[in-house]
């Protein structure tokens, strides 16, 4: 796809890196000022909630509050729309867990939350190593699920709920996990090319309702996705960063969930683009 079909959503936004859309073609962003962006379908922007620390990835509960993984002050919480907050966990089996990247909510109402690494984020980056986790929460009990995973990333469920697919983004591929029936990560196995690229390191996923696991590029400015067959297609690619600014995740929305919105780390609005397939519903997008 030629980038120049890329359009852009809102303004004002300051590290929106995780993002998450609604039917009506409203969107909303995490923002490194310890809040939220509204986006509404015109394009207007707003703020809401102080939940200090830096907000990263976010997922909607199917109660329309915004889950945050908040990467700067090593807190999940849950953000209400009309502002109020409250800190679901900052620890799991007496572990801290303290580089929150991303939550993904299942139909069962289950939290799964990846740990990108147990010491310094920079450190960690600079020289990867097996130290992060998938924390799970049910009910008000909180997890390590998984464990020795290199800066673990974006978290997507298959529509079926078999298998929980996390981005290592220092190791360049994408692990899968079963999952048990109680909740429980059992075997795990690469899903797709291992290395996924030069500059394929991972960041955010999310599934089409075909089985395309959609993959963004902050490195590379790539947006992909892993199908089936596990090949990887990449679909935009913009290497001067002009409009996928260093792109984070990907979400669908909008009435037939055939548009795709991209958070990033260095931009002010939220691109987006049609694409051929609806995006597999999440909690918050099931009637």
């Amino acid at each position: 796809m030629d980038i120049s079909r890329i359009n852009t959503l809102g303004s004002g936004l300051a590290r929106p890196e995780g993002v998450m859309a609604l039917a009506d073609g409203t969107v909303f962003t995490a923002d490194a000022r310890g809040c939220c962006g509204r986006i509404r379908s015109d394009g207007t922007t707003g703020f809401f909630g102080d939940v200090g620390g830096v907000p990263n990835g976010i997922c909607l509960d199917r109660h329309g509050n915004c889950i945050i993984a908040n990467i700067g002050n090593g807190r999940v919480q849950s953000l209400a729309p009309g502002g109020k907050h409250t800190d679901l966990f900052a620890e799991a089996d007496g572990r801290p867990v303290n580089t929150p990247n991303f939550p993904f909510m299942d139909s069962r109402d289950r939290l799964w939350v990846s740990n990108s690494t147990a010491g310094d984020l920079e450190a960690a980056l600079r020289k990867p190593a097996a130290d992060g986790c998938v924390v799970v929460m049910e009910g008000r009990r909180a997890r390590v699920a998984a464990d020795g995973l290199y800066f673990a990333n974006g978290i997507a469920v298959d529509a079926e709920e078999k298998y929980l697919y996390v981005a290592e983004t220092t190791r360049r591929a994408i692990t899968r996990f079963r999952i048990g029936p109680k909740g429980d990560l059992g075997s795990r196995e690469v899903y797709g090319p291992e290395p996924l690229g030069d500059l394929g390191f991972p960041d955010g996923i999310a599934f089409d309702e075909v089985g395309n696991l959609w993959v963004t590029f902050p490195v590379w400015g790539a947006v992909g996705y892993v199908a089936p067959d596990r090949r990887l297609h990449i679909v935009l690619e913009d290497p001067g960063m002009e409009v996928l600014r260093r792109p984070t995740n990907i979400c669908f929305g909008g009435e037939d969930r055939k548009t795709a919105f991209i958070g990033s780390l260095e931009g002010q609005a939220i691109p987006y683009f049609r694409v051929e397939h609806p995006g597999q519903a999440l909690v918050h997008q099931h009637q």
